[in-house]
């Protein structure tokens, strides 16, 4: 047996006996390619168009507890795994939520389209589908409305922001 054949065998055992298959070996991390949140609520003193955030229209109180408020960015980007986007969770003080069951999620699937004239984000009508199955199910699958951030933020890690004390 060749040097290269011998190689292929031992990895393809390899595989076959660790826990989990080939997809959860390699470890692609899609969301880093996504804009990093504002420290600050983008429309804290007020509302600014055409920024590349818009008031996020979702159920924060289930999906992101103690935030005051969320945003989605746009346009979406393309990732390894689709058209993502970053959504970010503030504090009634205005400052990102970086941890914890308020902080805002990147989205495999962006539901963003932009921004009305009064800031709350436009649906994009052909991510809604994608975004329900590949990031809210995971979600309502990842245990009780207390708890279920605990597990899913391990797999969509929430932004820190860039420079954000």
């Amino acid at each position: 047996m060749t040097k290269f054949r011998w190689t292929v065998l031992m990895l393809i055992i390899g595989l076959s006996n660790s826990s989990g298959n080939l997809k959860s070996q390699v470890k692609i991390i899609w969301y880093e390619d996504l804009p990093d949140c504002p420290c600050k609520n983008p429309d804290f003193y007020e509302v600014k168009l055409n920024d590349g955030w818009a008031k996020d229209k979702g159920d924060i109180k289930k999906y992101h507890k103690g935030a005051t408020e969320c945003f989605r960015s746009y346009p979406f980007t393309k990732t390894s795994i689709g058209n993502s986007g970053q959504q970010c969770c503030f504090d009634i003080q205005g400052n990102l939520i970086k941890s914890g069951a308020g902080a805002g999620t990147p989205d495999k699937v962006s539901t963003c389209n932009g921004e009305d004239k009064n800031g709350q984000m436009k649906l994009r009508l052909l991510g809604i589908y994608g975004h329900y199955f590949k990031d809210v199910t995971p979600w309502n699958k990842a245990g009780n409305a207390e708890d279920a951030w605990k597990s899913y933020n391990t797999q969509w890690v929430p932004n820190q922001g860039l420079n954000c004390n």
